[in-house]
């Protein structure tokens, strides 16, 4: 598969606090085990985990939380989700990553990590993952970077 870039118009929803673990087991939910790792559900669901007590959905899930959610939680507190997606597949996507991005990304590296650093400039969430078998980068940045990125990305890949 020739490299391809795809916006990921997907549902997202934040939560941190000491009490958001519990609460996003509450709602039947897998969550990755150590801060700054990832999950894929089986409905093609993200859960990250972006430090100790806090953690992103996207997805089905990111649906499920928005229906659940109720304002007061005890320890749990909603962190609003407005970040730019993308989707970076293809054979020798590794390679354009590293032309843009501040860390060694190859997936051997990254594993099921979640990296904050720089692409393009911008600061950026990414997971390495597989699309349609091949292997695959999603990354978010603010939203006010998106049309920047997509712009950068779309020259990159040609």
């Amino acid at each position: 598969m020739k490299p391809m870039l795809s916006g990921v118009p997907q549902p997202r929803f934040g939560v941190k606090g000491k009490a958001a673990a519990a609460w996003l087991a509450a709602q039947g939910l897998a969550l990755p085990q150590q801060p700054n790792s990832w999950i894929g559900l089986a409905d093609g669901s993200l859960i990250l985990r972006l430090g100790r007590g806090e953690y992103l959905a996207e997805g089905a899930a990111a649906r499920q939380l928005h229906t659940a959610w109720k304002n007061g939680m005890p320890d749990v507190y909603q962190v609003p989700r407005y970040d730019a997606g993308f989707l970076l597949a293809g054979e020798g996507i590794a390679g354009v990553m590293a032309e843009i991005c501040a860390l060694d990304t190859r997936p051997e590296l990254v594993g099921d990590g979640v990296l904050m650093t720089l692409a393009a400039g911008i600061s950026v969430t990414l997971i390495c993952d597989t699309h349609e078998g091949v292997p695959a980068y999603r990354l978010w940045c603010d939203a006010t970077y998106g049309d920047y990125m997509q712009g950068m990305l779309r020259e990159i890949l040609g």
